[in-house]
């Protein structure tokens, strides 16, 4: 799942205006030479989510002041968000800069994956002709030059979750998700996490919003321990070279543009220095394994 910080309803998004991102913390920004759109995608919620209504308010009140650049897309499906995307391409004569897809992750399944509305998107679901066939639609406004963000906890996850009760241990392949993501999109550049992505203020402009743990006790189980010792750490698979760059810690600045941080989120002192000390506080039990047996 995407976290959502308990603060997140605080009276703090007007922050996100306020904020400027430092030169030094932008990594090998790409040379466009046509005009090009930045979307996040998120999906319609049937009843209210906290994450996604948090992600979706404040990319609204970003679009206010970006209006040329970024434009938000809540849909109902893949087929409802590329024609609106197609459609605002074509009107602009544009292509795509940045493409986040705003998500869910969901651990239970034990994979890494994104969501839009009900279609899930897997190692396995991406490489589908026939569940894709939407998606495939986006390919001719991509190119290596264009950036997409898989916004979802896990969903660059590339460790194996270990053996439990009935399931055997099993491989998240969020490396291999990305990469049919990458051709998917026309080998654009892809960036995902291997550990918790979290919506708070200001996640549109600041340095490690999308960084860090939730608060919530069911994360605090050995189960887990595979996702805190990579907090905040991303991958980035290019595919124009075919290579992975990992231990990145990613953001988005507010005109929605994917950039790097200088440093990952766990080298800084004050983050890396808590962990030992918060993984050696868990206990079994705080996550409930019925919720295992439910995703089957």
């Amino acid at each position: 799942m995407k976290i959502t910080k308990l603060y997140y309803l605080l009276p703090l998004f007007l922050l996100v205006m306020m904020g400027t991102i430092d030169a030094k913390d932008v990594v090998d920004p790409n040379s466009q030479s046509s005009r090009r759109l930045n979307f996040v995608v998120s999906t319609k919620q049937k009843k209210f989510d906290a994450a996604p209504f948090s992600f979706q308010l404040q990319a609204r009140i970003m679009r206010l002041f970006h209006k040329k650049e970024l434009h938000l897309i809540i849909a109902r499906s893949t087929e409802e968000a590329v024609n609106e995307i197609i459609t605002i391409l074509k009107k602009k004569n544009a292509t795509i800069g940045n493409l986040w897809f705003d998500s869910h992750g969901h651990w239970q399944r034990r994979r890494s994956l994104f969501e839009v509305g009900e279609e899930e998107f897997n190692y396995q679901t991406i490489r589908d002709s026939v569940l894709t066939l939407h998606l495939q639609k986006l390919a001719a406004y991509c190119d290596t030059n264009t950036k997409v963000g898989i916004g979802s906890c896990y969903g660059g996850a590339s460790y194996t979750v270990p053996a439990i009760e009935n399931f055997p241990a099993q491989r998240m392949n969020g490396d291999s998700l990305m990469i049919g993501v990458s051709k998917l999109f026309n080998n654009a550049t892809v960036y995902a996490c291997e550990s918790f992505v979290l919506t708070g203020p200001a996640i549109m402009n600041a340095g490690y919003a999308l960084c860090g743990a939730p608060l919530r006790k069911k994360f605090k189980d050995p189960i887990y321990v595979p996702v805190w010792e990579k907090l905040g750490e991303w991958n980035c698979y290019s595919g124009k070279t075919g290579s992975f760059e990992s231990r990145v810690s990613v953001s988005l600045d507010p005109d929605g543009s994917i950039y790097v941080k200088g440093k990952n989120y766990l080298a800084l002192k004050r983050n890396k220095g808590k962990l030992p000390k918060k993984l050696s506080a868990f206990r079994k039990g705080n996550y409930n394994l019925a919720y295992l047996y439910q995703s089957i």
